[in-house]
């Protein structure tokens, strides 16, 4: 397990995020279990590693993933002379890059945000955490990675603006707040200030950082007596953070927002197409119009209504 160490602290310096680093580390430790001396595998023994994960029922997602951090691996050990080759991508081509479809993930429409929205409304207890966390992810479509590494400072109020951290997946790192967003940042603010001692945006009820499935069990806790989420029930039927990025991709394609505004505000990539890559200049001033044009309204707290006084019960039963 001493190459597995060294792997691991390369990977860390190379720049890989602890959950990523968690990841490799779990499928390469499997692999090492099953094979005791990688270096001597020719692509045959790997074909046989292949059938005993198939065997023990891994999905074909998660099999990917474990051969891609194996992959991985490999490519140390070429770098520190201890492999001259490496025979994953031969048997992922042969056998992991077939085309199959993916697990269908539960895509909740604009009235169950609502509803959801609404029941944490009738809560006795104080959710405007719990709000302010779901209409983030809703509205920015960002992966729960990044919302989770956000601090105080990364939220811009006096320009509508959020500045995501550097992330491998993340291409861009400036994001937009509408000014539903806003208002409900503004009461989540006040209700942190007494009671935050971090400066990560997310806290507990005691003031630290927020565990990184809290998000989760809060969402499925007012969902599943909706009928949002089935627990332990198939990926189509769970109701999860990363539901919320497909939520804000989908409205915002549906309103007529255009693709490639909608890949630069998700952070995506734009590697696949060199005309985007290397001949478009992207106008963020532009991009916002865009996005407060098309971001869908979760909530009926608004600004104006709450400085008029009119009762937001009132207010929810005519919407």
């Amino acid at each position: 397990m001493e190459l597995l160490s060294q792997y691991l602290h390369d990977c860390k310096v190379r720049g890989r995020t602890c959950r990523t680093i968690e990841s490799y580390k779990s499928s390469v430790k499997e692999f090492l279990e099953y094979f005791e001396d990688p270096i001597s595998l020719d692509k045959h023994d790997i074909v046989l590693y292949l059938e005993y994960l198939q065997e023990k029922g891994k999905k074909p997602s998660t099999i990917q993933r474990d051969f891609s951090a194996i992959s991985g691996f490999y490519e140390y050990l070429i770098f520190v002379d201890l492999a001259t080759a490496n025979p994953i991508p031969q048997i992922r081509a042969r056998y992991l890059d077939q085309s199959y479809e993916p697990d269908r993930r539960f895509i909740p429409e604009l009235q169950d945000l609502r509803a959801i929205i609404r029941a944490m409304e009738n809560d006795q207890d104080e959710t405007i955490m719990e709000q302010a966390m779901i209409c983030t992810l809703a509205k920015t479509a960002s992966r729960r990675g990044e919302y989770m590494e956000l601090k105080v400072d990364d939220i811009d109020m006096s320009r509508n603006e959020i500045y995501w951290s550097r992330k491998k997946k993340r291409k861009v790192r400036l994001g937009f707040i509408d000014d539903e967003l806003h208002d409900i940042l503004e009461r989540y603010f006040e209700w942190r200030a007494p009671r935050a001692k971090t400066d990560y945006l997310w806290i507990s009820k005691r003031g630290g950082r927020i565990h990184k499935d809290y998000t989760n069990d809060i969402l499925q806790h007012y969902a599943t007596p909706l009928g949002l989420h089935q627990p332990g029930g198939p990926l189509h039927k769970r109701l999860t953070c990363h539901c919320l990025r497909g939520f804000a991709t989908t409205q915002l394609e549906r309103s007529g927002m255009k693709e490639l505004y909608i890949h630069w505000l998700r952070g995506d990539s734009m590697k696949k197409d060199a005309m985007r890559q290397h001949y478009i200049n992207f106008d963020p001033e532009i991009i916002r119009q865009e996005y407060l044009q098309h971001v869908p309204k979760i909530t009926y707290f608004y600004s104006k209504y709450r400085d008029a006084d009119i009762n937001c019960k009132s207010y929810t039963a005519i919407c």
